[in-house]
């Protein structure tokens, strides 16, 4: 079956290039462009990972974060925070929240690759 995977990230640029990072790793990837848009997905599919920016236009991505949770079906999805943004606090309340990787831009292509297949468990 093959992995589904959401990025939620308001420049289109970064949406395409980590479905293109990702492509050689077999996943389907669904982009979102803020937080509603997520959301409104998160509840008609199921994904197995997610991978949300911080700095969304209509809801940062910790609130993006509790509200996935929040629906049952994708509560337990693995989550990788990302930011452009050098807050220290950041990593630290995107962990606490139940992000399970952080990255911070720019980020290297391998580095989201083995951080994806790490949680995926693609191996």
């Amino acid at each position: 079956m093959t992995p589904i995977i959401l990025v939620v990230d308001d420049e289109s640029v970064t949406r395409r290039l980590v479905a293109y990072t990702l492509k050689p790793l077999g996943v389907e990837v669904y982009g979102a462009a803020d937080g509603f848009e997520a959301l409104a997905v998160a509840k008609e599919q199921i994904f197995d990972l997610a991978i949300v920016d911080i700095g969304l236009p209509d809801m940062d991505g910790f609130e993006l974060i509790r509200n996935l949770k929040a629906i049952e079906q994708n509560a337990n999805i693995p989550i990788i925070t990302f930011t452009a943004r050098n807050d220290p606090q950041d990593e630290s309340l995107a962990f606490e929240l139940g992000s399970v990787g952080f990255l911070y831009k720019p980020f290297s292509t391998q580095e989201l690759r083995e951080i994806v297949t790490r949680h995926l468990r693609l191996e």
